[in-house]
């Protein structure tokens, strides 16, 4: 009995990883899929996920019930972060951007709706402006350069999802509430690949973006450079918009992006 019982419970310890391993390759899946997969009953794999969802690990879609990975295991996996071989691409490449304009850098990605920032170097400049952005915190996405240019680059559904469930809090008297409006700066920022906050999440604060890709072509992160509106005229954020660009640009072939 004690045996059987062991037994079971590695095979459920088993198909729970192989789960997140079918959903880390598929990126979404639904029950008969897995069932399939792992030559399981429905309604053991069923338990398995509401299992995982509970505890954030994976997500389902409310329309076509498929289930998909949250960020929570890169979040597990960034207290490793120093031994990643992301993290040792980008820290060259960014603290290289951080000399060549002395201003304030952020690395993001974006997760359940929000965006999150995993690097930031502060500015060097004796004017610079206290932004409230700190590693970690979730922040909105449609007042932000950043946010924008992580949100442009998802799927149509996934947008107008985001458009009907979001509620747009003004933070500025710039900040863009209006889903029509949000909707066209943000074929905007496909369009020309890069993004803009003119003041729209903080006062005096003004930011350009760029995306970075994965190797499949899918957005992984965002790269800004941020600094106070007094000095990011327009002739200033063309030169950090082509500075952030290329420095965005490195990094997803670095990462394997050969589009």
């Amino acid at each position: 009995m004690i045996k059987s019982v062991k037994n079971g419970s590695i095979q459920a310890v088993s198909n729970t990883l192989k789960i997140l391993e079918i959903l880390s390759a598929t990126q979404k899946c639904g029950i008969s899929e897995l069932a399939k997969d792992l030559d399981c009953q429905k309604g053991t794999v069923f338990r398995l996920l509401s299992t995982l969802k509970n505890e954030g690990y994976i997500t389902q879609d409310e329309e076509n019930k498929k289930y998909s990975l949250t960020l929570k295991l890169f979040k597990i996996g960034s207290n490793m972060v120093n031994s990643l071989d992301l993290n040792k691409v980008v820290l060259p490449i960014i603290t290289r951007l951080s000399e060549l304009t002395s201003e304030t850098i952020h690395l993001c990605i974006m997760e359940n709706g929000q965006l999150v920032y995993l690097h930031k170097i502060e500015s060097t400049y004796a004017l610079k402006v206290t932004m409230k952005s700190r590693v970690g915190q979730s922040t909105p996405l449609y007042c932000t350069a950043v946010g924008k240019v992580l949100l442009a680059h998802q799927s149509i559904d996934t947008i107008q999802r985001y458009l009907k469930n979001t509620q747009f809090e003004n933070f500025t008297e710039n900040t863009i509430v209006e889903p029509q409006d949000l909707t066209i700066e943000l074929e905007k920022v496909r369009s020309s690949g890069i993004a803009y906050d003119n003041e729209e999440h903080e006062l005096g604060v003004c930011c350009v973006a760029a995306p970075i890709f994965d190797q499949t072509g899918k957005i992984l992160a965002a790269l800004s450079i941020s600094g106070p509106s007094v000095r990011m005229n327009d002739e200033k954020l063309k030169l950090m918009r082509e500075l952030v660009k290329n420095a965005a640009s490195e990094i997803s072939a670095k990462v394997g992006y050969s589009g």
